[in-house]
């Protein structure tokens, strides 16, 4: 299984698109439906700082939804799994 994450088609949010975008796990499909949607096979991993995103920002980053399972989701770290790596 893979971790996916809805992204709001937001110029706001587009530092974690472009990010995602520069990782070699991961696939970004273009906007469909108002977010951008990242799918990785492996453990998706993002820091605030590196992003440049304020705080408000940051605690929405997820508003669009997710699969898989938060390993870590804090002021600045944000690690998301599959939900099978549990089992």
């Amino acid at each position: 299984m893979t971790v996916i994450i809805f992204v709001p088609d937001l110029p706001e949010f587009q530092p974690l698109v472009q990010c995602a975008r520069g990782m070699h796990s991961c696939t970004v499909s273009i906007a469909r439906n108002g977010y951008w949607k990242i799918e990785s096979p492996r453990d998706l991993s993002f820091v605030r700082k590196d992003l440049g995103l304020g705080p408000a920002l940051w605690n929405s980053a997820l508003s669009g939804g997710f699969c898989g399972r938060l390993v870590a989701y804090d002021r600045n770290e944000m690690t998301l799994a599959s939900e099978e790596a549990t089992k």
